[in-house]
């Protein structure tokens, strides 16, 4: 297996690097990594498998994170685990087509492997959720607050990876990629003003 990435992009090797590459790639270098991976028009499918158990190991962790939060009983992962896991995935793939698509309209690229490849490893640093949520049960308050904090900076750094995927996967620039990471919130938000106005009309018509 290839030695791990150094800062320098030129040193990644997307012939020869395995998942511990791309892994700490993208914990450490994510901007290097992802564009050294998008520079390819069409990344192994390796590439691709390595995402995808970055989510697998994601989704099989949280319910591990949650007894570990709010208790329960152990025997419950046997069940909990393989649905976190199936919906995991599911998000990633319905998450990854949707941007794909959309992001087509500002590029012209669907390109929905390379950034399905790019989410997936884009969303590794909430793997620290795990020991994080240790403190909440060894420090007390202090520990609570830590771990929202801690927690919170989890959240931005996975931002920040998303968004790196998309640019790196569609070249956007910094405006585009806010507006196709706002657009739909907007839509929601619009789709259920609509919503509500018509049924406050209806309600009108029918109580006259």
């Amino acid at each position: 297996m290839a030695e791990p990435i150094a800062a320098d992009d030129s040193q990644f090797n997307t012939q020869q690097a395995g998942y511990l590459d791309a892994f700490y790639g993208a914990l450490f270098h994510p901007l290097q990594t992802f564009r050294a991976i998008a520079d390819v028009t069409e990344p192994a499918n390796r590439f691709l498998w390595y995402g995808f158990a970055s989510i697998l190991l994601i989704s099989a962790m949280a319910p591990l994170v949650k007894l570990a939060d709010f208790g329960g009983d152990p025997q419950n992962l046997l069940l909990t685990i393989p649905i976190s896991i199936f919906f995991g995935v599911s998000l990633w793939c319905f998450v990854g087509l949707f941007i794909g698509l959309w992001a087509y309209a500002f590029s012209g690229h669907t390109r929905i492997r390379t950034f399905l490849t790019l989410s997936g490893l884009g969303a590794l640093p909430w793997l620290f959720m795990a020991p994080i949520s240790m403190l909440r049960l060894n420090f007390g308050f202090v520990g609570t607050l830590l771990c929202f904090l801690l927690s919170l900076g989890i959240w931005l750094w996975v931002v920040f990876m998303f968004a790196a995927a998309l640019t790196q996967t569609y070249r956007m620039s910094a405006e585009k990629v806010v507006i196709v990471l706002a657009a739909p919130f907007a839509m929601f938000l619009v789709f259920t003003g609509w919503a509500i106005g018509f049924m406050l009309n209806l309600r009108q018509l029918l109580g006259s």
